[in-house]
């Protein structure tokens, strides 16, 4: 048992910095609060890395004495580490690999609290079944994903469609789907947040992918908003940073010779694989074919959001290109391979008044390929 006393104002800055919670790595316990009763209480503990004692645990012989009143020698701990570390676990906790605990959640604490207010968000969350799996996000995930940049409202909104009780491959499923969609998208936006209009919105969503373009519609972009993705190899929703050179395009094609009286054209999204003509050609037949791809079409190529921003901008130019080619009244059959939140996009970024109508269509093999899913106008 330590008998050092810690002057007053080097407590203060430990719990200032650690910032009233437990140090120990995966721990972070708030510690002013008895988690049972919710009393106000101090259930804190400052612990020494090295031993204020050469006895003492992870003592030393001169270092012991030097640095018993030292800030970068404690930390601030709950009972339960407290004793894991001095007394049941002592050699499994040596003084580097606490001074690596003591830092990280220091910085952590440091971040979080360097945010400014304006960089609150609201999280969306949006997740039906997808063929027998459940799409699902949790809350832990969304906020993960947006520190540092932004941190979350105090709730948060969810469109849960994962109880429906029709299947994507039932005639009915995408109607009863977009109404969903469009009912709780109103709630949320007329009760949750009218009395507060959010200033951002963090958008989650894993669902079959012309849902996830009506979503995105339904939602627009009067609100600034960032989608995210869901990563393979990570299998989490935070972007990765954009590198230094980013080597990286995409690649848009349009018939050079085209009916500029045709009604109908296709748009051909080849990102997450490639979509042959002759896949299309079961649907629909005879139409001028646009198309936007990647050099190697793939399901992980999506990785940071400055390639996200670079599909909306070559997006929205390639509708306005349809629409002055073809007017505003032609129809667009949209066959999309996408990653998730680009799908979102495809969605935000329509406008309602002057861009063409989208004839979307789902690639289901058990039905057989493409067949037509919703329509958006």
């Amino acid at each position: 048992m330590s008998t050092t006393k810690i002057p007053d104002k080097v407590k203060l800055r430990l719990w200032v910095q650690s910032g009233g919670r437990c140090e120990y790595k995966g721990c972070n316990d708030y510690l002013y609060k008895d988690s049972l009763t919710l009393a106000d209480m101090n259930r804190s503990y400052i612990a020494h890395i090295i031993s204020d004692s050469p006895k003492g645990p992870r003592g030393h012989p001169t270092l012991s004495e030097k640095l018993s009143k030292d800030f970068d020698n404690l930390m601030l701990l709950c009972d339960t580490h407290h004793r894991l570390i001095d007394r049941e676990q002592v050699e499994e906790h040596p003084v580097e690999l606490l001074k690596a605990f003591k830092k990280e959640h220091e910085d952590r604490i440091k971040l979080l609290t360097n945010i400014k207010p304006s960089h609150k968000t609201h999280i969306i969350k949006f997740c039906t079944n997808i063929n027998t799996r459940k799409g699902l996000c949790n809350f832990q995930q969304a906020c993960e994903a947006i520190t540092p940049q932004r941190y979350p409202s105090e709730d948060s909104s969810e469109i849960d469609l994962t109880n429906l009780s029709i299947k994507e491959d039932e005639a009915s499923f995408w109607n009863v789907a977009k109404t969903e969609i469009k009912q709780q998208i109103e709630q949320i936006f007329s009760q949750k947040l009218n009395k507060q209009r959010p200033e951002h919105l963090s958008i989650f969503a894993l669902a079959p992918i012309p849902l996830l373009i009506f979503l995105g519609q339904e939602i627009g972009d009067i609100i600034p908003h960032e989608v995210y993705q869901k990563h393979r190899d990570t299998n989490g929703w935070a972007w990765q940073e954009q590198p230094k050179e980013l080597d990286f395009c995409y690649e848009v094609t349009k018939p050079e010779e085209y009916d500029s009286k045709a009604k109908q054209v296709i748009l051909n999204l080849s990102l997450s694989g490639e979509i042959h003509q002759s896949e299309i050609d079961k649907a629909i037949k005879d139409c001028p074919v646009y198309k936007i791809t990647i050099k190697n079409p793939n399901r992980d190529f999506l990785k940071c959001k400055e390639q996200l921003a670079l599909f909306k901008k070559e997006f929205h130019q390639l509708l306005a290109s349809i629409r002055e080619r073809h007017s505003s009244d032609v129809e667009i059959h949209l066959f999309p391979a996408i990653p998730i939140s680009i799908a979102v996009e495809c969605g935000c970024v329509l406008l309602p008044k002057s861009d063409p109508k989208l004839i979307i269509y789902d690639n289901n093999k058990t039905l057989g390929g493409f067949k037509y899913a919703l329509t958006i106008e």
